[in-house]
């Protein structure tokens, strides 16, 4: 261990003392070879780092409840994601379909445009009377393509 003290009395003179040596002390200081205590710095950052650590862990797990909560919207956004791009029956080439579905796909055509007919015939019946009926049907159903 070293130590330096230096006093001064009342009338000015410095009286000084250390340990080794006052050379040896001085030296070390205008040397710029000042020793560090590396215990105090370990301590310190030991401390900061479980500081840390507790400030996080209620992050983590308020990150991690929320990845469980976002984990059934996240499986339910891959099954529409699939079955969106299942369903795109008119991104496949007609020249690819076995005539069952060809022939499925022309019926839902042939019902789709029943439906635009009527859908149609209501609208000018509607236009064409001075007087709206009062007993008007429900429309058709939008059931489309049936299942």
């Amino acid at each position: 261990m070293r130590f330096f003290f230096i006093i001064f009395s009342f009338a000015g003179k410095p009286f000084a003392y250390g340990d080794p040596s006052i050379e040896s002390i001085g030296n070390c200081f205008l040397n710029g070879n000042i020793p560090v205590i590396d215990n105090t710095r370990t301590f310190i950052e030991a401390h900061r780092m479980v500081r840390i650590n507790k400030l996080i862990q209620p992050y983590h797990e308020v990150q991690n409840q929320m990845d469980a909560s976002n984990e059934p919207q996240k499986l339910l956004a891959q099954q529409i994601t699939s079955e969106t791009n299942s369903n795109n029956w008119w991104e496949t080439p007609l020249d690819q379909l076995n005539p069952r579905v060809l022939y499925e796909r022309y019926s839902y055509f042939s019902e789709l445009l029943n439906l635009f007919h009527i859908s149609r015939s209501k609208k000018i019946t509607i236009a064409s009377s001075t007087l709206a009926p009062t007993g008007l049907a429900e429309d058709v159903s939008t059931n489309f393509p049936p299942s």
